[in-house]
């Protein structure tokens, strides 16, 4: 299926006429192949059956319990092969076999039978290719609009409609659109009960926001009240404000975006009422899937459901995927593997990543702990753990550290390695990079590694002061030389650039850490955008790093414009746990020498992560350990998600509450229980995305790999 827009080279799509025309169109055009999940209710095979007598399918795979599905069969006089029946007991293996026949192509089209809605969607949810699954319907009804096809969203998935939601509606609308109906351009109309913004009532709000936005395929414009979006003569006696994209819609809308679900599941009954009596047509597809998923109610008439079907059937044939998918394996491209090694430093752990390519083959952390700390975290054996002597020499922790990571790729049986990647916050010699922030740390010459000792001097220096995480470039020199590969290191921010594309705002520094958490936020904001579809420098998003500390940012535009720093101490994982530091206390306390300043700095840098939530002091603790002994967990996660929703709240303000999405990145968010509670309370802002996985370590993959394969300059 292909991303947000015009459906791939096939030419100019014809205009649709009317609703019923979708039946012929689809039986002129190849037929496609319908899983019915949950296969044994007679009125979906009547359905598909339909569909194939007028050459819309060509093949039925049912999927449910074996006998159930022969005996409806018999009962209608239908014909299906053996093999089309895949036998199932419950609606959880269901569910199970569909989305597996999606993943291995066999499908193009779904429909919901005989199954539970919310066990069919939460396994379909798992192949979801967009931000937002949405309902499209396109209608025409002879009182509306003069008669012609209009399309209507969203009136049966979109519970939350937020801004993020409501850009994502209008993409989702706009596709189908373009692909269906013909129309290049599309007309769009927020819809709202009044056309002036109204602050107390937000869909008027979110209407004039999203006519205030760039929209490259199409002419937003809202808020209108329906009959200002489908009459020209209302527009005519009422008036509109003097904006172009107001001229362009209202009175003529082709695509109608209710503000919620309760008023576009009101209009669409209202007009399958009217089909009932002939005055109306009606077809449903929902996207966002890799293939369109049928959601069809049993009051709906054959007539609709068998024109939705058609409507899907035309949308797979023009998105051009089953040309994608027929392409012989001969005819792809096959590129070259790079197995690339990610290693990434941190004052307490050290993370280890093995990829081929952007593909990650393993991944683990190491808590690296001195003897004295190690005494105090004796009874959580669960997690691995490497002793550092604070008397050894810099060179001796680098080589004892790459030994730790040479030991960790035995575990795997994985030795072999292309290239070693390190992530660093600061070098001394801009004049060394290679491009971005990617740095040389060795060189591969004559069959020999050549590493500068001089540049790894200037960096023990620079970071005299800095612990575990001065050594990123000696363990990587060390694995250099143990692997006889060239190794790199990238940082972070280069002259207010990122390494993932997305240049920061002028805020200081030292807020985040040195820089490490806009690594990870500047990384999930391209991430997200790939999700969305969306270039970064085009979305504003709220990003939430939950990781060795908290910090919550607005993005906008590609840039940092707000963020709630992660200064030691403070926002929602510190222990004060109400997401501020009482500075004018510290500043008290320290004055009248109640706090000396080492005192006032161990002050600052107490945690309060999960542990200390749970009214555990050790900052190693395993949370799973928590799972497993502590009921009350839950808990613990329900407070942590209301401490970080508040902060994510403040950045939705500062990125002016039009939000694209709140993306959750971090070792925390791959808790269930703490990713759970943050989705209930923040869901309501703006559509939540989650990356679980390690995004610095395939950040730095990434950018290693375009300098192996030449593509150094993209």
């Amino acid at each position: 299926m292909p991303a947000y827009g015009k459906q791939s080279g096939r030419g100019p799509v014809p205009r649709l006429n009317s609703v019923t025309d979708l039946v012929e169109i689809a039986g002129n055009m190849t037929a496609s192949a319908v899983a019915v999940a949950g296969g044994d209710r007679i009125e979906d095979l009547r359905l598909v059956e339909s569909a194939r007598d007028h050459g819309i399918v060509e093949r039925i795979i049912l999927i449910g319990n074996k006998e159930r599905i022969n005996r409806a069969l018999d009962d209608v006089g239908i014909e299906v092969s053996p093999r089309d029946i895949v036998h199932s007991e419950n609606d959880e293996e269901v569910a199970a076999a569909t989305v597996k026949l999606i993943g291995d192509g066999v499908v193009d089209i779904v429909l919901k039978g005989d199954i539970s809605t919310p066990v069919l969607n939460r396994h379909m949810l798992t192949l979801a290719v967009r931000s937002t699954v949405s309902l499209v319907s396109i209608f025409d009804a002879d009182p509306i609009s003069g008669g012609r096809p209009v399309i209507l969203t969203d009136a049966g998935v979109t519970t939350v409609c937020n801004f993020g939601r409501m850009a994502d509606l209008v993409r989702n609308a706009v596709n189908v659109a373009q692909v269906v109906m013909g129309i290049d351009r599309p007309r769009v109309a927020i819809l709202s009960a009044n056309e002036k913004q109204i602050a107390s009532l937000q869909s008027t709000w979110l209407g004039s926001k999203l006519s205030e936005r760039t929209w490259p395929d199409a002419d937003v414009y809202g808020p209108l009240s329906f009959d200002l979006a489908t009459d020209p003569a209302s527009v005519a006696i009422k008036g509109l404000p003097d904006r172009a994209a107001a001229g362009k819609v209202a009175g003529n809308a082709d695509i109608l975006v209710c503000p919620g679900i309760d008023s576009a599941n009101i209009l669409y009954k209202a007009i399958s009422s009217m089909v009932k009596y002939g005055q109306a047509s009606i077809a449903g597809i929902t996207v966002g899937f890799p293939v369109p998923y049928i959601i069809l109610s049993r009051a709906d008439s054959l007539q609709t459901r068998l024109e939705s079907i058609a409507l899907c059937s035309i949308y797979v044939q023009r998105s051009g995927r089953k040309d994608t998918r027929r392409i012989p394996a001969e005819r792809r491209i096959r590129e070259k593997i790079y197995r690339i090694l990610t290693v990434s430093l941190t004052s307490k752990s050290i993370k280890i990543a093995l990829y081929e390519n952007e593909r990650c083959i393993n991944e683990t952390e190491v808590v690296l702990q001195s003897l004295v700390e190690r005494a105090r975290t004796e009874d959580m054996s669960g997690q691995a753990h490497a002793e550092v002597s604070e008397d050894m020499s810099e060179q001796a922790q680098a080589e004892d550290m790459a030994g730790l990571v040479i030991r960790t790729l035995d575990q795997w049986d994985h030795i072999e390695v292309d290239a070693v990647a390190v992530r660093e916050l600061k070098l001394p010699d801009p004049g060394r990079r290679i491009r971005g922030g990617t740095y040389p740390v060795s060189e591969k010459q004559d069959g020999k590694i050549n590493i500068d000792s001089n540049f790894i001097s200037s960096v023990q220096e620079l970071h005299w002061k800095s612990g575990v995480r001065g050594m990123s470039i000696p363990v990587a020199a060390a694995l250099a030389q143990k692997f006889e590969v060239p190794a790199f290191a990238v940082i972070p921010n280069i002259d207010g650039k990122s390494a993932a594309g997305a240049e920061p705002v002028k805020y200081p520094q030292s807020l985040c850490q040195g820089g490490t958490d806009y690594f990870h936020i500047l990384t999930a904001a391209k991430e997200a955008s790939e999700e969305t579809g969306r270039p970064v420098d085009d979305i504003n998003l709220v990003v939430a790093y939950l990781g060795e500390s908290f910090t919550a940012a607005a993005v906008s535009r590609g840039k940092i414009i707000d963020v709630s720093p992660a200064v030691p101490g403070c926002g929602p994982l510190s222990v004060k746990r109400d997401g501020n530091q009482n500075v004018s206390d510290l500043i008290t306390m320290y004055c009248t020498g109640n706090l000396f300043y080492s005192e006032l700095v161990e002050e600052l840098k107490r945690s309060g992560k999960v542990p200390e939530y749970a009214g555990r002091q050790c900052i190693e603790a395993d949370e799973k350990q928590l799972h497993k002994g502590e009921k009350g967990f839950q808990k613990v996660a329900d407070a942590l998600a209301y401490e970080i929703s508040k902060e994510v709240g403040r950045m939705f303000a500062a990125a002016g509450c039009d939000v694209e999405a709140i993306v959750l990145t971090g070792g925390l968010v791959r808790d269930p229980m703490i990713k759970t509670a943050v989705r209930r309370r923040a869901g309501r802002l703006a559509p939540v995305i989650v990356l679980e996985g390690s995004i610095e370590m395939s950040a730095l993959a990434r950018e290693i790999g375009k300098n192996l394969s030449g593509r150094g300059n993209q």
